[in-house]
């Protein structure tokens, strides 16, 4: 028997080995660039990683770095091309040239970008693409698929309105997050990967690739850039007057024309299309805060994958040519950007579209019928690919600010609020903590009134409607807690988080919630005969009181919330209550 055993033994290293050895003849070589957008198929995850690792190991310009780590339990990655081969953003820099930082997959189940990237740099660095040239002025830095999880999560049915691919990931990442919404908050990993990596890098330009659902048109392509009244002077002329024209131009050479994106001003385009106005939640809207040209880039849902990558490729090409063309101007712009936000005494926190403004322009759409449904029997509205129109319609592009907030010379943080601290320092915000007890007269906010949603928003139940009541009081401080000068690069990200009212301010993202929250409270039948004498020592109040009692009937019917009214303004009453724990500080 042991002959019989000895054999098989032999037999299976044999079968083994030719097994591999055949792998070895019939597999392509890992990581090799092929792909498959021409077949309504997109890479996956670990296919574009070993795509961008085998470019990495073919061509001397072309780096792939682990820079972080993602909820999905895999890392975050960075392609960069760096003729100069320093592939570090400050040698970068002092060589002079332009970074422009491209980020794919935020929502995986629009992959558009991800194969379109591929494809740029594959090209690029292989000489076949007669942009290569303007390599020696700009660096590339690409985040091959930014949300993991969400790629991971392959399936062919998690866009229903979407023509293709044939399979691709999901919108959430592996904790449901839309990470397209978390630049503020930085719930994730991927985020709190990304975000240091933004302002280390700190480009010039930022494209962050989509893929749009909504109104029907003939485009294939769409653009949001990061809205001009958002920007400095200096960089809003320019995005308006040279860069967007350039794009816009380009873009009319290739097979794709391009337009604005289309958000309808009412059902159908014809009655004109709205500009995004780009909060800092979003990817361009943060981005922009650093002065970075920002753009997202929107294909059409029903249009072919593979028109979609193409146009992709084309849009990002002409960025390429932009920044290659016109690098020593991005530059001076920006320049006078940090000038112009250094001095600013204020900066807008909220925005309403202005409707009494528009400019026209040229558009291409689908006239807009109604049908009756054979699901529901109901008259259902759908865009009519048959009765195409061209014309101009208004573009509505001019917003109004509805609250700002001015810039004081210095915020503080008590350190008790180790979220916000974290999130500041990810951002690289200079700050310094204090190495003694003090007190300071300082501004400081009290909450008046807010509202909140019904139902979590991306994992938050968000604050808006913020009103507040400023005064001026000496507040304690403690050893380790935090002084944050303002006029620092971080100037705005400062205003736009901190003050309560920012439509994405942390406060609106629930990180200071326990100050809503009473700890001390009274019992009324105790607290009966201290808020008389509290009316009778003080007239003031009980003016107060005796008007609130005549202007609001509810209230007069009320005696706890009579007698609440009279405690929130003794002296019993907690100072924290309603406070907001983010103080302003002035010379």
């Amino acid at each position: 028997m042991n002959w019989i055993r000895h054999d098989s033994k032999n037999l299976m290293r044999f079968l083994f080995t030719g097994l591999i050895l055949l792998t070895i003849i019939i597999l392509p070589v890992r990581g090799q660039v092929e792909l498959r957008y021409a077949d309504n198929e997109t890479v996956t995850w670990q296919e574009a990683i070993d795509m961008y690792q085998w470019l990495d190991e073919q061509y001397e310009d072309a780096r792939l770095l682990e820079v972080g780590w993602t909820y999905a339990g895999r890392p975050l990655h960075l392609f960069v091309i760096d003729r100069s081969r320093h592939f570090s953003p400050e040698l970068i820099r002092e060589a002079g040239k332009n970074i422009l930082f491209i980020n794919n997959g935020i929502h995986p189940g629009e992959p558009c970008g991800v194969d379109a990237s591929l494809k740029l740099v594959s090209d690029l660095l292989s000489g076949k693409d007669t942009c290569a040239h303007y390599l020696d002025h700009t660096a590339i830095a690409i985040v091959p698929i930014f949300n993991v999880g969400g790629a991971l999560n392959r399936g062919s049915y998690h866009r229903a309105n979407q023509n293709g691919p044939k399979e691709h990931g999901f919108r959430g990442n592996a904790r449901n997050l839309d990470l397209n919404r978390d630049f503020i908050k930085l719930d994730s990993k991927n985020t709190q990967s990304l975000v240091p990596l933004l302002r280390n890098w700190d480009p010039d330009i930022f494209v962050d690739t989509h893929t749009s659902n909504g109104s029907d048109y003939p485009y294939t392509i769409t653009l949001i850039n990061s809205h001009s009244q958002r920007h400095e002077p200096s960089q809003a002329r320019f995005l308006d007057s040279t860069l967007l024209p350039f794009l816009f131009k380009g873009m009319d050479r290739s097979p794709y024309l391009m337009s604005p994106y289309v958000w309808s001003y009412k059902r159908s385009p014809e009655q004109g299309i709205i500009s995004f106005i780009d909060y800092p939640r979003y990817t361009s809207g943060y981005a922009s805060l650093f002065n970075t040209f920002a753009f997202t880039v929107e294909t059409h849902m029903f249009k072919s994958f593979e028109d979609r990558v193409l146009s992709t490729w084309y849009l990002l090409r002409e960025t390429l040519r932009f920044s290659g063309l016109y690098g020593s101007e991005i530059a001076r712009v920006k320049s006078e950007a940090w000038q112009e936000k250094m001095n600013r005494t204020d900066f807008t926190l909220q925005w309403t579209l202005d409707t009494s403004r528009s400019d026209l322009i040229n558009f291409r759409g689908y006239t807009v019928k109604q049908k009756k449904s054979k699901v529901t029997g109901q008259q259902n509205y759908y865009f009519d690919r048959k009765d195409p129109w061209e014309k101009e319609i208004p573009y509505y592009k001019y917003f109004k600010p509805v609250i700002s907030a001015t810039v004081p010379d210095y915020y503080i943080l008590p350190s008790a609020w180790r979220e916000v601290v974290e999130r500041l320092q990810l951002n690289g915000v200079i700050m310094e903590q204090l190495m003694t007890d003090s007190a300071v007269e300082a501004e400081v906010y009290y909450i008046e009134k807010y509202e909140t949603v019904n139902q979590p928003y991306n994992g938050h139940y968000r604050h808006y409607g913020v009103e507040t009541n400023e005064v001026k009081e000496k507040v304690q401080l403690r050893a380790g807690d935090w002084i944050i000068p303002s006029r620092q690069q971080a100037i705005e990200y400062l205003v736009q988080t901190l003050e309560p009212k920012g439509y994405d301010s942390f406060f609106s993202w629930n990180f200071f919630d326990e100050v809503l929250f009473r700890n001390e409270y009274f019992s009324p039948y105790i607290f009966e005969e201290t808020a008389e004498d509290l009316l009778k020592n003080n007239p003031q109040l009980k003016k107060e009181f005796k008007e609130k009692q005549k202007e609001d009937p509810e209230f007069a019917a009320n005696g706890y919330q009579q007698l609440r009214f009279i405690y929130e303004r003794s002296p019993w009453s907690e100072s924290t209550y309603m406070r907001y724990p983010v103080y302003r500080l002035n010379r």
